[in-house]
């Protein structure tokens, strides 16, 4: 990775452990946060999406494009459901470096899988962190034991990290497609910015057919009362992801984008600590080291 992509994925894993400590703090039901900030962020990039098509011409993307861009969109919503019901049975600081950890392992044995390669460094890193992550969530390590994870907030958890090696992997293929189709016509940075906000209207648009479908029209309203922190938190995930889609642009292999914002695991430790008053415990420490150490070796190896 060069060092301008290492600095853009920074910013990222920091905005993105803000905008969890807001989606923790809330006190409405995961799909109406979600449906507020995302509408947020995609109605704030609207209008650069319609100069965008203006620029290139709709008919300039294939239908492959639209198909990755849904399998984004049914893996954005799973990832943020998933990670919205996790934090009402857990706190931040057990469910947030499950949720980001395990994806890295995942996105790993996937860009292997499509065909990139994978170095011994990166895989040992990716090993660290996963491992350092499995330390975070228990208070003594003497309960590094499998019962010990057996709860509702690691389940959800595991589900957000499996949306989000989903949506990691076909993001890359979605931003490949795109600019071997149109980058005669506009940049990489701005085609990433475009996809930044179709894909808004790629989670919001299921996240809407899910509340409407099973009746639960209470959290429209709900997401309207929170729309001015939906909003805060909205412009951080468009900016925190944004970072990241243009990162990809510059890596040939996802999965060391994806293994460098598991930086945003210390962050969200760090917020959890000090802003929701959680416990700072040996294990963390360890889990800690131990990803920080795996960062280390995956971006240097």
């Amino acid at each position: 990775m060069s060092i301008w992509a290492i600095c853009l994925v920074v910013v990222s894993a920091f905005l993105h452990a803000g905008w969890n400590l807001l989606s923790k703090s809330n006190k409405v039901s995961g799909p109406a946060f979600f449906l507020a900030s995302g509408s947020a962020a995609a109605l704030l990039l609207t209008p650069y999406i319609v100069w965008y098509l203006h620029q290139v011409g709709l008919e300039s993307f294939p239908g492959q494009f639209w198909l990755l861009l849904m399998v984004s969109g049914i893996a954005q919503v799973v990832y943020l459901l998933g990670l919205g019901f996790a934090y009402k049975h857990a706190d931040i600081g057990l469910v947030y470096p499950i949720a980001r950890s395990l994806p890295v392992l995942m996105v790993g044995l996937g860009s292997v899988l499509l065909g990139y390669s994978l170095s011994f460094a990166g895989w040992l890193g990716f090993g660290l962190i996963t491992l350092g992550c499995l330390f975070v969530p228990i208070e003594s390590l003497k309960q590094f034991k499998f019962k010990h994870y057996q709860n509702l907030g690691v389940l959800f958890a595991l589900i957000a990290a499996i949306g989000t090696a989903g949506y990691s992997l076909v993001d890359k293929e979605a931003l490949l497609v795109i600019n071997q189709s149109v980058s005669h016509l506009v940049s990489d940075r701005k085609s990433a910015v475009f996809y930044l906000g179709i894909q808004f209207w790629a989670i919001v648009t299921p996240i809407a057919l899910y509340l409407l479908l099973s009746g639960k029209k209470e959290d429209f309203s709900q997401a309207w009362s929170i729309r001015r922190t939906a909003t805060m938190a909205g412009v951080m995930m468009s900016t925190t992801y944004g970072l990241v889609l243009y990162a990809m642009t510059m890596t040939e292999n996802v999965s060391y984008v994806v293994a460098l914002r598991q930086l945003s695991i210390v962050f969200g430790l760090i917020f959890g600590i000090l802003f929701l008053g959680e416990k700072w415990l040996l294990t963390r420490v360890v889990g800690t080291l131990l990803i920080l150490s795996g960062l280390i070796i995956s971006v240097i190896g």
